[in-house]
Order: structure tokens, then C-alpha cells, then sequence
């Protein structure tokens, strides 16, 4: 009985799994490679096609996204609402939805959007774009982790 309980003490405060984090676009588009540094800090604004650049993403300050939210935005998660917020202050430039459902749709919706999210919850409505020439479970993935 006391080693259950040990272990269910150990499962409760072991460190969170590594979260393999994908940027996906509507299964339609033409785009293939992103450049880790053109979604950085809102400096994307266009694509080369003409169309409005907008990264939908869930909450910057959940555990999963600590590690994008730094790599994309050079803050930590506290600190990156603000930086938005002002990014926003003109056009959507990011869009903050609630669950990764909402942002499979809103990528799929949205003309110019991409999304960052669990590869786990990728569907077939959306294709994985590479980042800087890799995919999520390539080593040296730039948005690998939590």
C-alpha cells in the first residue's frame, strides 16, 4: 500500500512530457517552409502572395507553450500579452483562441493563417509546415518542448 501511494506522489510532480509543437496551414495552401524568424515578433506581415499573415494560437501563457512563446516572441509567456496586444493594435496579427478545435478552424478560415499547436491534435483539414527545412519530430526542431 505504501509503495502505491509513493508512486502516485511521484506521477504528481514528475516533470511534464516534451510537447512536440507543429505550425500548420489549411491543407490548401501553397505554403511549405516558414523561416522561424518571419513569425517572430509580429515581423510577418505578408506572405509572398499578397495575403495577410495572422498566427492563431492558444493561451502564450499555458505550460505548453512556454518554449514557443519564448523562441517566436523573445519574452517570457508573463510578458508576451502586451507585446500582442500592441501587435494587434492595427490588424489581428495574432488571434488567441481557446482550445486547439477553435484553432484548427480559424487556420482553416482564415485567408493567410497559420497556427501553432500539439502535433497530437493535427487533422486533416491543416498540413504541417517545416520550420527553417524541419518537421516537429526532426532533431534540432525549433519548436520542440515545454
Amino acid at each position: 500500500m505504501a509503495l502505491a501511494c509513493a508512486g502516485v506522489l511521484l506521477a504528481g510532480t514528475a516533470a511534464p512530457a516534451i510537447k512536440n509543437m507543429a505550425v500548420v496551414a489549411p491543407a490548401g495552401s501553397k505554403l511549405q517552409d516558414v523561416a522561424l524568424a518571419k513569425l517572430c515578433k509580429g515581423t510577418q506581415k505578408t506572405w509572398a502572395d499578397g495575403r495577410s499573415f495572422t498566427l492563431v494560437m492558444r493561451d502564450p501563457e499555458s505550460p505548453d507553450l512556454r518554449v514557443v512563446v519564448q523562441k517566436l516572441f523573445g519574452m517570457p509567456p508573463g510578458e508576451v500579452k502586451n507585446t500582442i496586444a500592441k501587435l494587434n493594435e492595427v490588424r489581428a496579427v495574432v488571434r488567441i483562441v481557446d482550445s486547439d478545435e477553435d484553432l484548427l478552424r480559424a487556420v482553416e478560415a482564415t485567408p493567410g493563417a497559420v497556427g501553432i499547436l500539439d502535433v497530437y491534435a493535427i487533422n486533416s483539414a491543416v498540413k504541417v509546415l517545416w520550420v527553417d527545412g524541419k518537421l516537429p519530430f526532426d532533431v534540432g526542431y525549433a519548436l520542440k518542448g515545454n
